[in-house]
Formats: C-alpha cells, sequence, structure tokens
C-alpha cells in the first residue's frame, strides 16, 4: 500500500503544511546556513495597540468627524483617510474616549501610523 501525503506551500518562507489521513503539521525548511543565523535572530516585539487607531494605508487625512474628549462608540467614524483618489472611512474599533488625535489634517500617513489614542480606563470612568 502506498501512502501519499499532501503538501502545500503556505508561501515564500519556506514553511509548508503536511496533510495525511485527517491530520495536518507545519514544516519550515531553511538551508543549513539559514537554520544557523535563525538561531541568533531575536523574536520580534509585541506592541500592544488595544488603545490606538492605526492607520490602515497609507494616504492623506482628510478630516476628523471627533474631537479629543469625545466618547466614541465601537464602528464609529474617526477620521477620513484619501488613498489613491478614494475616501476611506476610518471607524472605531472600540468604545471609550479619545484622549488625543495626532495627525494634523492635510498630513500623509504611512501604513500602521497612530491617527488616534484612546484614554485609559479611569479616563474614560471620568468622562
Amino acid at each position: 500500500m502506498e501512502i501519499f501525503p499532501q503538501m502545500d506551500l503556505e508561501d515564500n518562507t519556506g514553511k509548508f503544511s503536511i496533510k495525511m489521513h485527517g491530520s495536518e503539521v507545519g514544516v519550515f525548511l531553511m538551508s543549513r546556513g539559514e537554520y544557523e543565523l535563525s538561531r541568533h535572530m531575536k523574536a520580534p516585539p509585541v506592541l500592544d495597540t488595544g488603545d490606538l487607531l492605526l492607520s490602515p494605508m497609507p494616504g492623506t487625512l482628510i478630516s476628523y468627524a471627533v474631537e479629543e474628549g469625545d466618547r466614541v462608540e465601537a464602528g464609529q467614524e474617526i477620521c477620513v483617510v484619501e488613498a489613491m483618489k478614494m475616501q476611506n472611512l476610518i471607524r472605531s474599533v472600540r468604545e471609550g474616549v479619545i484622549a488625543k488625535l495626532l495627525p494634523a489634517v492635510g498630513g500623509s500617513l504611512m501604513a500602521d501610523e497612530i491617527i488616534a489614542e484612546f484614554g485609559t480606563e479611569e479616563e474614560d470612568q471620568r468622562s
């Protein structure tokens, strides 16, 4: 009886997925040199962005729909970012109080640039 596992290439980093008899195992293939170098790499820092609203794309900040100190609900419009001649509404990812609006209207934004900071829980309860 011959057994043929199914292999799927996940991406171009050398990560493969091997499937056989309903089980799946992730495999990461690298050369000996890559392995030796990877042992010395530090893990990337994990950043807590729970209190931040980040720009999902590069573009220009057109306007704000809120001001600092405003209480917002999840899904409420925060600002408009124009990218590739399209205006995109950026909505709040959670409820809370806007502590700080960082970029100026008309300024350029990079992807993952901070647009707004939410206040701490104590600040939220005070407003």
